[in-house]
């Protein structure tokens, strides 16, 4: 991959270029297009007093038409000359082109403009002046420079049809040389161009010391973020962006901590959970080979229940792998959750018997619900074994089913040390056990609550815990009400969890 640049460096590149643009731009503008623009310009503004000029001719008599042609022609820069049927109109002035043309000359106008569809015609005329006798002829001396002797003028003539005399309409305007302009615009320019330049440098320095900086430190800082730190870096964040970055990598390296140590975690519960029930198994199975009298069924039956407790411990894995990799595939099917919850509340009478637990139970009859009765029992296992775990010493567990509007709600209650509420967040995750100085042996890998997470989310289903330290814990869990299954009706389907 190629490497990027530096945001300092796209920074420069950026400001830079939008400053050439922008110089390139007056360039085009004030010197390129200002020559054109000026005689377009002036152009309409010669025909516009053509056209005004006939408006005022057909609305206005007297007194006030005299004031309408003074306010176009002051307006307009513009000279008029009228001439009707073979009157002229309009007061001379020697100064104006109009009034220094030849018959000859107004007659070629006006045989142009009747030539064209419109009856109008635009000549652009140059005059030279000739130097006044006895005044200077070296154009150095001239102030105004050899283009002041050279004047280009604009002539419109329009040809009206007025109360059914014909009318000619000539308006004449000067096009102003603008060397001189031009030249005061390219000093301007030059100067706005250093201007320019100064403020992007300023500016990318400003951009780099608040935007770039912090990057690259936050970068530099991150770099270590694989092995689960990340110091705040010493540049000034001092915008939102910086520094909501700086703690989501503060977050992100607590939670790298945090599942490095649950990993650390699980390879060390699973290999003593592996460990121990092979090390039964083992030494009964050696002892029974020795001692042909140790052949009993008591022994038979520790290594049977190690082995069980081992085949549990894998099948919690492969459940795990499979739920990550979105494997699991949901049998539906209707049953009554009351008597789920009997049926597998047997398997803990040894707990009564042996460890004096006291398993009460408030449950409502027949909760039918429609859901994966074998994925809904591991649920129900997991917060059992998760409430015998962590009971502490009060050895009481309370299992409530009732009907709470159109669902089953399922608690389980323990009365332990309970779950502070900062951590009560985290049980939920892969591997993550709570530290514990009075946990039973049998407390498991740290990925039963992480199961019942992802199959009761695979169910859509409600799921939560209340618990206070001291206080003990109550995990629940809602599955939506069906209707009783008729006597051959028991609904099978299977779903993936994309569909589920």
């Amino acid at each position: 991959m190629k490497k990027k640049a530096p945001v300092r460096i796209k920074i420069a590149k950026y400001l830079f270029g939008f400053a050439a643009g922008l110089i390139i731009l007056l360039l085009v503008f004030q010197i390129g297009l200002l020559q054109p623009m000026y005689e377009h310009y002036k152009r309409s503004a010669v025909k516009s007093a053509g056209e005004e000029i006939t408006f005022a001719l057909q609305n206005y008599e007297g007194t006030e038409l005299n004031q309408q042609l003074y306010r176009v022609s002051a307006s307009d820069d513009a000279c008029i000359r009228i001439i009707q049927g073979n009157t002229d109109t309009t007061a001379g002035n020697g100064g104006c082109l109009l009034y220094r043309m030849s018959t000859q000359e107004i007659a070629t106008q006006v045989s142009r403009a009747s030539e064209s569809e419109d009856q109008t015609y635009l000549e652009t005329r140059t005059s030279a002046f000739a130097t006044m006798p006895g005044g200077p002829t070296d154009n150095s001396l001239n102030p105004r420079g050899a283009d002041s002797n050279v004047v280009q003028e604009l002539i419109y003539t329009q040809l009206v049809e007025i109360e059914g005399v014909t009318t000619v309409i000539m308006t004449s305007t000067t096009l102003t040389p603008i060397s001189a302009t031009m030249s005061t615009l390219r000093i301007q320019i030059f100067y706005i161009s250093l201007i320019v330049i100064a403020a992007m440098a300023i500016l990318t320095w400003l951009f780099n010391r608040h935007l770039a900086q912090p990057l690259a430190a936050i970068n530099g800082a991150a770099k270590e973020l694989s092995e689960g730190r990340y110091r705040t870096p010493d540049a000034d964040l001092n915008y939102q962006e910086a520094q909501e970055l700086d703690a989501t990598l503060q977050q992100a390296a607590i939670d790298i901590n945090k599942a490095e140590k649950a990993r650390r975690d699980l390879i060390s519960n699973v290999s003593h959970d592996l460990r121990t029930p092979l090390t039964m198994i083992s030494g009964y199975g050696q002892m029974m080979q020795d001692l042909p009298g140790e052949k009993t069924d008591e022994n038979l039956q520790v290594i049977v229940d190690e082995s069980n407790r081992l085949t549990a411990l894998v099948n919690d894995l492969l459940d795990l792998s499979r739920l990550q990799n979105n494997r699991i595939e949901l049998k539906l099917s209707v049953f009554n959750m009351t008597d789920l919850i009997h049926q597998e509340l047997r398997k803990y009478e040894i707990y009564h018997v042996k460890d004096g637990f006291d398993f009460e139970t408030e449950l409502d009859d027949d909760l039918y619900v429609k859901a994966d009765r074998s994925r809904i029992a591991q649920v129900f296992n997991n917060f059992i074994i998760n409430a015998i775990n962590y009971s502490g010493t009060s050895l009481r567990i309370i299992i409530r089913a009732k009907k709470d509007d159109d669902s089953a709600h399922i608690e389980i209650q323990d009365f332990g040390e309970g779950i502070s509420e900062d951590q009560q967040k985290d049980i939920w995750d892969r591997y993550y056990k709570i530290d514990r100085e009075h946990v039973r042996h049998s407390n498991g890998s740290g990925i039963g609550l992480s199961i019942v997470k992802q199959l009761l989310e695979l169910h859509h289903a409600r799921y939560g815990v209340r618990s206070k330290p001291e206080d003990g814990s109550t995990f629940w869990f809602d599955l939506p009400l069906a209707d009783p299954p008729g006597a051959d009706s028991t609904e099978c389907a299977k779903i993936s969890d994309n569909q589920a």
